[in-house]
């Protein structure tokens, strides 16, 4: 019998050692398999449910920014699931990259409000990425009383017609001073915007304008003190 005992530990301890790498292929399958699972049948919001905020920093904080929006959701669309903030790494307008994964982004519809760069936000806008917002400022909508907002007024051409269109595509956020301290985020030469392939305007829009008033306020003291020194 000890004999016999001894046997079956040696062969189960070969076994163990020559075969242990398909107990963890097993293991490792059984764990994607579930991840999967898990990913397909997980709820999501629908869309028309949810707003999702993409700001491209460096330096926003993802939990401020969070922070930041939920008071804003709870007030203006206590009826949405979800509001989401979402921070894209910056790579500038030359970054193939970068453009590549904000055109999906923006074609795939996953993201309603944008706040960009200048320069990214043109060079979108100018292909027909973001909502023209002339009507929903006449309607009152949208509020920009005291901000300067030209410089994000594009003119559009239809490739199949030739007929020039002059729009306000987005809200420059230079003098948004609110943005500077409650998302860490300096929002000088940036500008907001709505994704053309929102879903769900109505709350978009609703939502846009109270993140607009939101980011009214005092310009920080230190980049008051920036300003004051004379040029070196």
């Amino acid at each position: 019998m000890q004999a016999e005992a001894t046997f079956r530990q040696e062969r189960l301890k070969k076994h163990l050692t020559y075969d242990v790498w398909k107990y963890l292929l097993v293991i490792v399958a059984c764990w994607m398999g579930w991840e999967l699972l898990y990913t397909a049948t997980a709820y999501r919001s629908p869309q028309e449910k949810r707003i999702d905020v993409m700001i491209m920093s460096a330096t926003a904080s993802d939990e401020l920014f969070e922070s930041f929006l939920k008071p804003i959701w709870e007030e203006a669309t206590p009826d949405m699931e979800l509001v989401e903030g979402v921070t894209l790494l910056p790579g500038g307008v030359d970054d193939y990259y970068s453009n590549i994964n904000l055109t999906v982004k923006l074609a795939a519809g996953e993201g309603d409000i944008y706040l960009l760069p200048q320069d990214t936000f043109k060079q979108l806008a100018l292909n027909g990425a973001f909502v023209g917002l002339d009507q929903y400022i006449a309607d009152g909508l949208i509020n920009i009383d005291g901000l300067e907002v030209d410089k994000a007024r594009l003119t559009l051409v239809d490739e199949d017609t030739g007929k020039a269109t002059t729009q306000l595509f987005g809200i420059p956020t230079d003098l948004l001073y609110g943005y500077m301290d409650g998302l860490q985020f300096d929002n000088r030469n940036a500008v907001m915007a709505i994704a053309v392939n929102n879903g769900n305007e109505d709350n978009v829009v609703t939502f846009f304008n109270a993140l607009l008033q939101a980011g009214r306020g005092e310009m920080p003291e230190w980049l008051r003190d920036a300003e004051a020194k004379p040029d070196a």
